[in-house]
């Protein structure tokens, strides 16, 4: 008896130990995306089904890349740092930004991407809109590369462990 009883935990500790972060099988991003790079340092891959956004249609003037779905978005930017911040403060520099235009962080993770990246997942909403989103972001000495997803509380609810999947294709050669 002694013995099942050991056998089903740690069977349950396997099962618990293999299930924890696992990603959407569903998605392959070679399959069911389209690769976008820029020059030969960064590349990412966004759903099929999200179109590129024009300059006109974007309302914006930085140079961010979107590609939309109905009332999902997928971003692209590079923002240029001339401080000398450390890394652990360009992580709260960051957050800090979010807050100031209107956002509730939930989460702030660090994974690390199949590309072997090390970035940051900020997790959260816009309280005036109720757009939730996920942005990862990458902290260089003077560029910070962000790409995230914005959705309606709805399709992000239904669609967030699919888009994860693609925000995670996110790579960048570091010249190491």
């Amino acid at each position: 008896m002694n013995r099942i009883v050991k056998l089903l935990i740690v069977m349950c500790c396997y099962i618990s130990l293999v299930a924890c972060g696992k990603r959407d099988e569903g998605v392959q991003v070679n399959k069911n995306g389209t690769l976008y790079e820029i020059g030969k340092d960064v590349s990412f891959y966004y759903p099929d089904d999200f179109k590129l956004a024009s300059t006109v249609e974007s309302e914006t003037n930085d140079n961010t890349v979107f590609f939309k779905k109905e009332n999902q978005v997928f971003f692209y930017k590079v923002e240029f740092d001339e401080s000398d911040n450390e890394l652990s403060q360009k992580i709260e520099l960051y957050r800090g930004e979010l807050e100031e235009a209107g956002a509730k962080i939930t989460e702030v993770k660090e994974p690390v991407l199949e590309s072997g990246l090390k970035c940051y997942e900020y997790i959260g909403e816009y309280s005036q809109t109720g757009l939730r989103f996920i942005h990862l972001v990458y902290f260089e000495e003077h560029d910070t590369y962000i790409y995230g997803y914005e959705a309606n509380e709805k399709e992000y609810k239904e669609n967030i462990d699919e888009m994860i999947v693609y925000l995670e294709s996110f790579s960048k050669s570091t010249g190491l």
